[in-house]
């Protein structure tokens, strides 16, 4: 099965709390033109789920329109300093993630793959908007294979 392990793109530097950040100009044109190629590359996410935090919700926004009629939903267990094993645990306990983009933040992003791909929390470079695509074999450490990585340009 695919999933698609997504950082939000280039947020604000500074706001009252980082659950406000909001994204920059560029960070959603980013977002937007890497998605399009991805698109006409024939990638569709079968949902998309984020962190609550603005910037997340914004990149699924971003994401959303270039995929009309896309479910997408928020939860609060994909924010910076959650536990990549508590994701996994969720996900294993969906009834179907094929094609789901989860769009988070780092460190949470770098972790997940890592633990995922190698059953270690590694740290994968992901830079503003990178998308991961993972193969999974099953949800569990280490039963994943990194297909691709896309940053923006």
């Amino acid at each position: 099965m695919r999933l698609y392990i997504v950082r939000h793109g280039e947020a604000e530097a500074k706001a009252p709390t980082d659950a406000e950040r909001n994204l920059t100009v560029r960070g959603g044109a980013d977002v937007t033109a890497l998605w399009a190629q991805l698109k006409a590359e024939g990638i569709k996410p079968s949902r998309i789920v984020s962190s609550p935090f603005n910037r997340a919700k914004q990149t699924a926004g971003f994401i959303a329109a270039q995929y009309p009629g896309i479910v997408v939903a928020q939860k609060g267990l994909i924010t910076p300093d959650d536990s990549p094993e508590a994701v996994i645990e969720w996900l294993a306990s969906c009834s179907n993630i094929e094609g789901l983009a989860l769009v988070s933040h780092m460190p949470l992003v770098a972790a997940l793959t890592g633990l995922l791909t190698e059953g270690v929390s590694t740290r994968t470079p992901f830079a503003v908007g990178t998308v991961a695509c993972l193969d999974m074999e099953l949800m569990a450490p280490a039963s994943g294979r990194l297909l691709w990585l896309r940053s923006p340009a």
